[in-house]
């Protein structure tokens, strides 16, 4: 009796695991609705045409990490996460980047992560770096220079106080880098090492109240600076 119930029980399993794996296959599990989330600067539109779906394919031909990889191509998207919501709806759920700097080039304003991907041509509101030897860029890229590495490395280290007072930050190159306050006065940092002891003597210096034309800390243990 008791091998007679196994058998049946087994038999109950199998029947019930190849009905699933039947319905899984069927074909009435078709694609009607592509549902997108989390899309603030990126379109719906962008992220659809990106994703490469189209109605009536059958959902098991979806493969998630290809479409997840497809849209995250596109500048904004961080990261795309692909859920099959059966029986005909794909979401994709969008987490986008955070821009955090403009950088100048040319005649040419791009809107950079902080990681150094380019989100846009355009924009305002955020510490501009200049100087650097760039010309044009596109949505997408990721800067590399060298130069971008240095001058988010002192716009990170940069005293609480100074934020609002900074106007923009010069990196023509990696070991000549300065900052201009909103009040013109210049801070040449020179190279991104030592910067605590850098943001010590640029903090100490201003916190006498006097207004300086320059300052200079290249050398933090010889700091200089010229008064207004």
């Amino acid at each position: 009796m008791r091998v007679r119930t196994g058998l049946i029980a087994g038999g109950v399993v199998v029947g019930l695991g190849a009905a699933g794996f039947g319905v899984w296959n069927s074909s009435w599990l078709k694609l009607e609705t592509v549902q997108v989330t989390g899309n603030r600067h990126t379109t719906t539109q962008e992220v659809q045409t990106a994703a490469a779906l189209s109605p009536g394919m059958r959902l098991t031909a979806v493969s998630s990490a290809r479409v997840s990889a497809r849209v995250g191509g596109l500048p904004w998207v961080a990261s795309a996460t692909v859920t099959h919501v059966l029986p005909s709806r794909i979401r994709i759920a969008i987490r986008e980047r955070t821009p955090a700097l403009l950088v100048a080039a040319g005649t040419h304003t791009y809107l950079i992560d902080h990681s150094g991907v380019v989100l846009q041509e355009g924009g305002a509101g955020y510490p501009v770096i200049g100087g650097m030897p760039l010309t044009v860029s596109y949505p997408g890229d990721h800067l590399t220079l060298t130069e971008f590495t240095a001058a988010v490395a002192v716009l990170d280290a940069l005293p609480a106080g100074l934020k609002p007072r900074l106007a923009s930050l010069n990196a023509p190159s990696a070991d000549l880098l300065s900052v201009t306050l909103m009040d013109k006065t210049t801070i040449t940092y020179g190279t991104p090492d030592n910067l605590a002891d850098k943001n010590y003597d640029i903090t100490t210096l201003l916190a006498t109240g006097k207004s300086y034309t320059s300052i200079n800390v290249q050398s933090p243990t010889h700091p200089a600076a010229t008064a207004r």
